[in-house]
C-alpha cells in the first residue's frame, strides 16, 4: 500500500473516531452559581501550638477559591480543632451519599503523618506525645477512603497537601515520614504533594509549592484535571530540584474538567493534523539532552503517545540533588510552546567494540549479576509491597549491558504449540543515542526496552509499552508509525497496568505487574491487543501474549512468548 492509500486509510479511521460522542466530563455541571452536584470540604491548618506553618490557611483559602469559580458547593474550615474536623467529615461522608452529588473534592493541607499504612490528618489542637495519641486525636482519613471505595457512580477528587516535616516537634519522632499510598478507588483519584514516605516544602511565598502550581494548572480552560496535575508535578519537581515529586493514583472512569471540557469536536482532519503534529514534536526533541526542551514537550503533550518515554528521558537528564537546577521562575513554569533542541546539544557517541553475536561477555566477577533459567531458584529482584492498601510504586530499574543474554520461547497462543526459540545478545549499547542493539543490529530497542526495530519492520519512534515507573492503575499512551515488509502504517494503543500477580514461565516463577493494551492499526483498520507482565529491574518481560486481528475480525497472529535463561550483569539499583 502507498504512502497515498495509508493516508486515506488513517483519515477514514480518524474521521470514523470522531463521530465517537465525546468522553463524559463535568463541563454540564459548573454553573454560576453553587452547584448542588458539585461539593467540596476544604481544610487548611497553619495555626500548630509551636510548629506553626505559614501557607496551608492561604492554600485552602487559594482552592476554595478556585473551586467556587468552578461551581462548587464549599464547606470551608481555617485552623480547625479535631472536633471541627471529625464534624465536617461526617457532613462530608453524608454530602457524598446523595442522590444529587456527582462529584466530590477534599482538599486538605497542613501536618499529616502516617500509622500502620494508615494515614492521619493533624487539628490543630493535636497533643500527641506517643504513638497511640494519633489514633485517638487525630483524624483518621483512610476510614473515609474505605466509605468512598463502596460508593458507585460517582467520582472523588482527593488532594492533599499535608506531608510538612516533624509534625509534633520534640514530643514526638513518627516512625516514618510523610503519608502511606493509598490505591485510589474506582471512580476516584487521589493526589499527593510528594512522594510516598517524603515531606513537601511549605514555600517561602504566600503559597505552599505545590498548590501554587496546583492553583496555576487547575485554572487552565479545556484542560483534564489528570493532564493538569501531571503539569503540576513537572513544575514541582523542577522546582525543588528533584526534592519534592508530586504524585498522583487514580481510577477514574471518566475525564474531569474544573473548566471548559466543551472542547468543539474534532474533525478527522483536525485529528490527523494533532497527530502529525505530536510526532514532529517528538521528532524534535527525541535526541535533545537539553532538560528544558523536555520540559516543553511534556507541558504541550502531558498525556501524549510519547509522554512516558520522555519523562523517562527526563528522569536520567535532571541533575542530582546536590546540585539541583534552580528553582523554576513563573515565567518557565507557564510556557507553554515547543522549542527545537538547540543545535550542538547532540554528540553522538562513538560506536564501541562488540563481540560477535556467537560470543558471550564475562561479567568479570559482578557479583551483581543475574541468571535466570530452568533449575535456577529466581532470587529476590524485587519486594512487593507490604502495604495492605497499594501495590505501591516501582522505577523500572532497567540497564543494559554488552554482553547480556536472553533465550525467550514463542509459542501458538491457543495450544501453545512452540514455533520457535529466539536467542539474543545485546551487542551494542548507546545511551547518547538511546540505542540498544541485540545480535549486531538484527533488533534495536530504546534504553527503557521498546522496539524500535527488527529485521521485518522499522519503526520511527518506540512503541511506549514499557512504563517510566510501575504503579497499579497507571495509564498512558503509545503510538508509533512503522514500516513493515514496504508497507507503512500507524498503529495508537491504550496501555495500562492493570494488576500485580503470580506468573509461571519456563525461567521460574515471578510477581510481575500484568500490563494490558488495546490498540489500532490505523493503516489495515485491525485490531491489536498485547499483554505482557514485567519485573521491575529485569530487562525484558517474563512473558508476552499478542493478538492481531484484520480488519474483517480474523485472527492474523496469536502468539505468546516467554522468558527460558536471562543473564543480565546489572540494573539501574546495581
Amino acid at each position: 500500500m502507498n504512502r497515498v492509500q495509508t493516508a486515506a486509510r488513517r483519515r477514514s479511521f480518524l474521521k470514523a473516531l470522531a463521530s465517537v460522542p465525546a468522553v463524559l466530563s463535568f463541563n454540564d455541571l459548573i454553573a454560576a452559581e453553587p452547584s448542588k452536584e458539585q461539593q467540596a470540604l476544604v481544610i487548611g491548618n497553619s495555626a500548630y501550638d509551636g510548629m506553626e506553618l505559614r501557607n496551608p490557611a492561604n492554600d485552602a483559602q487559594a482552592m476554595s477559591d478556585l473551586l467556587g469559580r468552578a461551581g462548587f458547593t464549599i464547606d470551608s474550615h481555617l485552623n480547625a480543632p479535631r472536633a471541627e474536623m471529625m464534624k465536617a467529615m461526617d457532613r462530608f461522608a453524608q454530602t457524598i451519599l446523595r442522590s444529587d452529588t456527582k462529584l466530590a473534592v477534599l482538599y486538605y493541607a497542613g501536618h499529616g503523618v502516617q500509622l500502620d499504612w494508615r494515614n492521619y490528618l493533624i487539628p490543630v489542637d493535636a497533643i500527641v506525645d506517643k504513638r497511640d495519641d494519633i489514633q485517638t486525636r487525630c483524624v483518621d482519613l483512610n476510614a473515609l477512603l474505605g466509605q468512598i471505595s463502596k460508593i458507585k457512580d460517582k467520582t472523588f477528587i482527593i488532594i492533599l497537601d499535608a506531608c510538612r516535616d516533624d509534625p509534633f516537634g520534640r514530643k514526638y519522632r513518627p516512625e516514618s515520614k510523610g503519608l502511606s499510598q493509598f490505591d485510589a478507588p474506582v471512580g476516584s483519584l487521589l493526589a499527593y504533594s510528594t512522594s510516598p514516605g517524603k515531606v513537601a516544602s511549605d514555600g517561602s511565598g504566600k503559597n505552599g509549592l505545590y498548590t501554587e502550581n496546583l492553583v496555576r494548572e487547575l485554572a487552565t480552560p479545556n484542560l483534564r484535571l489528570e493532564d493538569a496535575l501531571k503539569r503540576v508535578r513537572l513544575g514541582v519537581r523542577i522546582s525543588s530540584g528533584g526534592e519534592q515529586i508530586p504524585w498522583e493514583t487514580t481510577s477514574l472512569e471518566s475525564d474531569v474538567f474544573l473548566f471548559g471540557g466543551a472542547v468543539s469536536k474534532m474533525s478527522a482532519a483536525d485529528i490527523d493534523r494533532a497527530v502529525e503534529e505530536e510526532i514532529a514534536d517528538w521528532t524534535r526533541v527525541k535526541s535533545s539532552t537539553s532538560v528544558d526542551d523536555w520540559v516543553a514537550y511534556l507541558r504541550k503533550h502531558p498525556n501524549g503517545r510519547f509522554a512516558e518515554l520522555a519523562q523517562n528521558r527526563l528522569n536520567r537528564l535532571l541533575p542530582p540533588k546536590e546540585v539541583a537546577a534552580p528553582p523554576m521562575t513563573h515565567a518557565q513554569a507557564t510556557q507553554t510552546p515547543f522549542a527545537a533542541p538547540k543545535a550542538g546539544n547532540v554528540k553522538p557517541a562513538p560506536r564501541p567494540k562488540v563481540p560477535p553475536v556467537t560470543a558471550t561477555t564475562s561479567a568479570n566477577g559482578n557479583t551483581n549479576a543475574l541468571r535466570l533459567g530452568p533449575g535456577i531458584a529466581v532470587p529476590q529482584i524485587w519486594t512487593p509491597s507490604k502495604n495492605p492498601y497499594s501495590a505501591g510504586r516501582y522505577p523500572l530499574g532497567r540497564k543494559f549491558t554488552v554482553g547480556d543474554t536472553v533465550k525467550v520461547r514463542v509459542a501458538d497462543l491457543h495450544s501453545n504449540v512452540e514455533i520457535a526459540t529466539r536467542d539474543s545478545i545485546i551487542t551494542r549499547v548507546d545511551a547518547t543515542l538511546d540505542l540498544v542493539e541485540l545480535n549486531n543490529g538484527k533488533m534495536q530497542l530504546d534504553t527503557m526496552g521498546n522496539l524500535l526495530s527488527r529485521r521485518d519492520a522499522k519503526f520511527k519512534m518506540p512503541l511506549a509499552m514499557t512504563p517510566s515507573e510501575y504503579q497499579l492503575g497507571k495509564r498512558w499512551k503509545a503510538s508509533n508509525e512503522r514500516t513493515v515488509n514496504g508497507r507503512t502504517d500507524i498503529v495508537v494503543y491504550d496501555v495500562h497496568i492493570a494488576a500485580v500477580e503470580r506468573i509461571k514461565v519456563p525461567a521460574g516463577e515471578f510477581d510481575a505487574f500484568r500490563i494490558e493494551a488495546d490498540g489500532w492499526n490505523l493503516g489495515v483498520q485491525g485490531k491489536l491487543k498485547s499483554t505482557s507482565w514485567q519485573v521491575p529491574g529485569l530487562n525484558f518481560p517474563v512473558r508476552m501474549d499478542r493478538l492481531i486481528w484484520g480488519p474483517r475480525g480474523d485472527y492474523r497472529m496469536a502468539e505468546r512468548q516467554e522468558l527460558v535463561e536471562l543473564y543480565q550483569q546489572a540494573t539501574m539499583d546495581s
